[in-house]
């Protein structure tokens, strides 16, 4: 029996059909509505390539264990919660980890197989998070698609894909659960892109049980948040991505999106789940009345991202030390000064009273 509910009304977000944060102000804004939310889509993590799946291994064992791997995710949800976290976003072909060519190139994530069917072992760890999380009081938002995973035979098979996941999560019996579709889509023909997206967008939403569907969406690439497309108008919530923009931008950038009249009617959420650890891009979400998502990759994964040159360190050593919540092997703890400062700074805008640990 499903404990939490995630439902929407206008541009605000429900949980068990109150206004999330239901009251709170803070420095004259508005809270109540949003979703605040931390990019953790390496939560069921695993790799079906034994040459690079060493590349995965905890420094404490020398091997990779996906299973541990997702019960250390679900452990920390109640802590996650207790600093106002709402919302988690969990990939069901996760995110790039090491960037280097000779890994990113072949390492093999996704709970699909080729022809579009469903790998068990992903959907086993997938229940364990919906179900830590439905505990717990938090949204999964379930991204089925990363772009670097893309090994589907066909067409035929991403919609087999797009159906069989949506069916599965609505047989699960969980109500709070979010679709981010594809990760940052782009421009382009092809049916996970910009003009065709669409195409999925109308599979996830068609499926039902009982007369109950999800709530889908999907992101888009920080360079261009609203591509070419009839897209907007399948989703019942827009997440545009922030990464790269500094704060000043972030909020032209942010204003422009709510005006937009394909984003301003029919009038709907405003949910970005993928920016960075530069937590003044939250603030500015706030002013604009839009969710806001924590992404910290973590050094090791020979990556100079926008805001924050992850290759200046190298991976740490220890277990305990493991920086960010994307390079694997990830400590889920907030256990270092990035992860402090979000949380802390979390826990003040909502009103919340855990104890960082």
């Amino acid at each position: 029996m499903s404990r939490t509910e995630v439902t929407i009304a206008g541009r605000d977000f429900l949980l068990d059909d109150r206004p999330t944060y239901e009251g709170r102000m803070h420095e004259g804004r508005r809270i109540e509505g949003l979703l605040l939310n931390s990019r953790m889509v390496q939560a069921i993590f695993d790799d079906a390539n034994p040459d690079t799946r060493r590349h995965w291994a905890y420094p404490d064992t020398g091997r990779w264990d996906a299973d541990r791997n997702t019960d250390e995710f679900c452990a920390m949800l109640p802590v996650y919660r207790a600093h106002g976290l709402l919302a988690v976003t969990v990939g069901l072909q996760g995110g790039g980890s090491i960037y280097r060519p000779d890994v990113f190139e072949h390492y093999v994530n996704s709970a699909f197989e080729p022809d579009g069917t469903l790998e068990d072992a992903y959907l086993a760890r997938l229940g364990r998070v919906l179900s830590a999380a439905d505990r717990a009081g938090m949204v999964v938002i379930v991204n089925y698609f990363y772009w670097k995973q893309q090994r589907f035979r066909d067409d035929d098979a991403v919609r087999r894909a797009t159906r069989a996941a949506t069916r599965h999560l609505l047989a699960s019996g969980h109500r709070n659960i979010l679709v981010d579709l594809k990760n940052e889509i782009q421009e382009a023909d092809d049916i996970l892109s910009s003009r065709r997206i669409h195409e999925l967008l109308d599979i996830a939403r068609s499926e039902q049980v009982d007369g109950r569907r999800l709530l889908v969406a999907t992101s888009t690439h920080p360079r261009k948040h609203l591509p070419e497309g009839e897209w907007p108008a399948h989703c019942d919530f827009l997440m545009p991505h922030g990464n790269n923009s500094m704060p000043h931008a972030w909020r032209r950038e942010l204003e422009a999106f709510v005006r937009d009249p394909r984003v301003a009617d029919p009038p709907r959420p405003i949910c970005c789940n993928e920016d960075s650890i530069d937590i003044a891009n939250l603030d500015v979400s706030i002013d604009q009345g839009v969710s806001w998502g924590y992404y910290d990759q973590g050094y090791g994964c020979a990556e100079k991202q926008g805001k924050h040159d992850w290759t200046r360190l190298p991976r740490e050593a220890a277990c305990e030390s493991l920086s960010g919540f994307q390079t694997v092997p990830v400590n889920w703890t907030i256990n270092t000064p990035h992860k402090r400062a979000f949380f802390e700074r979390l826990k003040t805008i909502t009103g919340s009273h855990g104890i960082v640990r």
